[in-house]
């Protein structure tokens, strides 16, 4: 895999784009609509995804008891019809529609959710959201009583997940939860077909615990979504057609869609100007202001970029010295120029912060002002951890993945600026991403570069992270404050006092302890052509529903009456 785009080939490309007048690429035949992705599909478990990618591959596949608005991302009736919630806020009924069937046409019924939420709770699916269904009463006793197997037993039937027939699902709460509904049309709560998967269990192990990954391929893998999955080319693409026993068929409009891999975002921009690709997923990033400057022009219309509902920061590895010392990690954090990486390198409208929640995009909360640039008191930080002018540190390593050359850039402009204004030079790891994933998530680094897009509008999509515990804590960072604030802020019912106490733990976060460096807001810059591709609405979440995704009807009958030469035109 191309670690990173050679220069001279970025200039090259550059010129060529400068020097045409780009209208729209060359077509394709309109039959295969052809979805680029930043990087391969990891895993369609659903309890094992926590990839951009994959996540979004789910959401074409399954249909969780609510599904997304395409152009609000409300939750609205899904495969449950209709829904109620107790005047208190912690019972949730739902109605499953009957004509809501699997791809292989058994239908959908409450037991499907019951057993995918009862898997997801087994240590042994690794769920990486498992913390997700800790609001449901007596969710998190379940799992911490399976992940000790040596304390007492805690029954499934104390959790509050109840399915009261086929068609009528009784959840229960531990406590009020503002934001429970806009979790339900997300992986760790889609429904999985049992009878489907059984061929693929553990022989002799538990019924909730591992199974083999062949479920998830073709022709095994049976979904209740829009599509249904016919191939998977690992590494290259996802095939999917539609799923003919689906319950809103008719809304499915694409004949086949297929999610692609490319090593890189340029290859995936000159595949799109060939017509091979119909959506690129963003702007790559060598690219990206002459691509603007193009737009801002009216030479193209196929740029749709906007600050998006996520950050970039840098792990550090807090059960690690010198990195367990809050002074080494803020020195490390005021070292860094933000500013030189967002116009320097990046240069799509990201934008520098200091903080993890990305700024103004939670109506009602407002981050703490954080800590910028500040090389004078990075060094004295430096001199009271015992490293004056890094003298006396062992070599540390800053990790990140290949899979995009932009991640290689930042990394390297990184660790110049703490070799230039600290005096310590720290290695580069590069690795390919399910390479890189699995030693972020199993510790194996010092520092190690990261992000995060919200899974919901609540704070505590970015603050979870951080809780001791958490599946996704992948820094190992612990704090017995910083645990109490957000336990408060989980028991407090109060909008406003609730954000108050989210806003004094992020404070911890990034003002106190700096278990992570925030660097950027990220901005979503997807390509594609609006005269062709209908059913896309680029929003701050990254969310494209596959579902609505589809060829204009206008523009296919435009292509079908133009002359077969026209289809080789640059």
């Amino acid at each position: 895999m191309v670690r990173f785009l050679l220069w001279p080939t970025v200039f090259l490309l550059i010129l060529g784009i400068l020097g045409m007048v780009i209208t729209s690429p060359a077509s394709s035949t309109g039959q295969v609509l052809v979805f680029a992705a930043n990087g391969q599909i990891h895993t369609l478990d659903t309890a094992g995804m926590t990839w951009m990618q994959d996540i979004r591959a789910a959401m074409g596949l399954w249909e969780g008891l609510l599904q997304y608005d395409p152009k609000t991302l409300q939750p609205i009736a899904g495969i449950a019809k209709r829904w109620t919630v107790s005047s208190d806020g912690t019972k949730y009924t739902f109605y499953l529609r009957h004509s809501a069937k699997w791809s292989n046409g058994d239908p959908v019924t409450t037991h499907d959710f019951v057993f995918a939420w009862r898997r997801m709770l087994h240590p042994t699916a690794r769920a990486g959201y498992v913390t997700m269904l800790f609001h449901i009463k007596g969710a998190e006793a379940y799992f911490n009583a399976l992940t000790h197997l040596h304390g007492p037993r805690v029954p499934f039937s104390t959790v509050g997940i109840k399915a009261e027939g086929n068609y009528k699902m009784v959840v229960t709460l531990a406590r009020p939860c503002t934001y429970f509904l806009d979790l339900m049309p997300f992986p760790p709560f889609f429904p999985l077909n049992r009878r489907a998967m059984q061929p693929f269990a553990p022989r002799g192990g538990l019924r909730y615990g591992d199974y083999n990954l062949r479920w998830t391929h073709p022709p095994y893998l049976v979904t209740d979504g829009p599509y249904k999955l016919t191939q998977w080319r690992f590494g290259q693409y996802l095939q999917l057609e539609p799923n003919p026993y689906y319950w809103d068929r008719r809304a499915v409009r694409c004949k086949c869609l297929r999610l692609a891999t490319y090593s890189d975002n340029q290859s995936q921009f000159l595949a799109y100007r060939a017509g091979e690709v119909q959506i690129v997923s963003s702007v790559p990033a060598a690219l990206g202001p002459a691509l603007l400057r193009q737009q801002r022009k009216g030479l193209r219309h196929d740029l749709h970029v906007e600050l998006a509902f996520g950050t970039s920061f840098l792990n550090f590895n807090c059960a690690k010295a010198p990195l367990n010392d809050p002074r080494f990690r803020i020195a490390l954090a005021l070292a860094i120029n933000k500013i030189a990486l967002v116009h320097g390198i990046l240069r799509m409208g990201e934008k520098p912060v200091n903080v993890l929640v990305p700024p103004d995009t939670i109506a009602g909360y407002h981050s703490p002002t954080g800590l910028g640039e500040n090389v004078a008191l990075a060094k004295q930080l430096l001199a009271q951890a015992g490293y004056p002018d890094g003298r006396g540190l062992r070599q540390l390593t800053l990790l990140t993945d290949n899979d995009i050359s932009i991640n290689i850039l930042i990394a390297e402009a990184i660790t110049k600026m703490w070799r230039t204004n600290l005096g310590i030079r720290v290695r580069l790891v590069s690795e390919e991403s399910k390479t890189y994933y699995e030693d972020e998530v199993a510790g194996n680094f010092d520092i190690c570069r990261s992000n995060w897009f919200g899974d919901y509008n609540d704070p505590t999509t970015w603050l979870n992270l951080f809780r001791t515990g958490n599946s996704n804590n992948h820094c190992r960072f612990s704090d017995p404050q910083f645990d109490s604030l957000m336990r408060q802020a989980a028991l407090e019912a109060h909008p406003t006092r609730r954000f108050a106490l989210l806003q004094a733990a992020e404070r911890i976060l990034v003002d106190q302890q700096m278990p992570a460096a925030p660097l950027f807001q990220y901005s979503n810059g997807p390509i594609f052509n609006n005269q062709e591709i209908g059913g896309v609405y680029p929003n701050p979440r990254a969310i494209t529903l596959l579902k609505y995704v589809h060829f204009r009807r206008a523009w296919l009958e435009h292509r079908a009456q133009l002359p077969i030469t026209a289809e080789a035109a640059p």
